[in-house]
């Protein structure tokens, strides 16, 4: 593109020459002018990187996500067992002193009057709990949490608990508790989670200690939450995760 400009001078003496008028050409590339626009193969290009990156990285967002949900769904489950037993030690007295037996009569004489149940489920009635379930490592678990031996209800925030008496030395039973109920991925360690019930020290979640009551090793406890979790004959993968997820506030496997 060439542009002329005209730069003119009157008539005038300088150093004994006249000036006179003149004709200034400049040729100005057209790019300064003008930008040029992006071609059709470049756009492609920019939407194709653009989209292998949400690929990659929208799916980790949405489990983190989902995972952080789970998180304050098991908070919540693991404060209602809470609450329900600070209420019956103050109707009933302190733990010590309960009768204690060899069945589920334990649950419903200690702990079922002070829950807010939405739903029981009574004998083969499996409308509380998904008819599958898995171990955090993949493998089906062999829990039947639908089980009529199992005391089985929901709660009005859509958590589902399973009981059943589970007595050694120690430890008099186990809930299990599932925070979205028959919806989710039914896998423990992640929406499916066990707490352990003590008849001196209550209700404790899994992982923090063995069966017999004592401390549980971090080691133990890391290995059994983990994605390739360890199961042993007694506790399979993911069954200690309570304890860890509650303590850390996310699920760090």
């Amino acid at each position: 593109m060439r542009f002329y400009i005209k730069s003119c001078c009157h008539d005038w003496q300088k150093n004994g020459r006249l000036c006179s008028t003149q004709n200034y050409d400049y040729e100005v590339k057209e790019s300064i002018f003008m930008k040029r626009g992006f071609t059709l193969a470049e756009v492609l290009l920019t939407l194709a990187i653009i989209g292998i990156v949400a690929a990659l990285t929208i799916p980790a967002v949405i489990t983190k996500a989902t995972r952080d949900q789970y998180v304050v769904a098991l908070r919540k489950a693991y404060n209602t067992l809470k609450a329900v037993e600070r209420e019956a030690i103050r109707e009933q007295g302190e733990m010590k002193y309960w009768d204690w037996k060899n069945d589920n009569t334990d649950f419903d004489r200690y702990y079922k009057p002070y829950f807010d149940i939405l739903k029981e489920c009574i004998n083969y009635d499996k409308g509380c709990f998904a008819l599958e379930y898995y171990d955090l490592n993949g493998s089906p678990s062999n829990e039947d949490l639908n089980s009529n031996i199992r005391r089985r209800f929901i709660t009005p925030d859509g958590i589902a608990y399973s009981y059943r008496t589970h007595r050694n030395a120690k430890r008099q039973g186990e809930f299990i508790v599932d925070i979205n109920g028959k919806n989710g991925i039914n896998t423990f360690g992640r929406d499916t989670f066990v707490f352990d019930l003590f008849r001196l020290e209550g209700i404790k979640p899994s992982g923090a200690y063995d069966i017999d009551n004592t401390i549980l090793e971090s080691y133990e406890v890391d290995a059994n939450c983990a994605m390739d979790g360890i199961s042993t004959p007694t506790v399979p993968a993911g069954h200690y995760c309570a304890a860890k997820v509650l303590a850390e506030g996310a699920m760090n496997y």
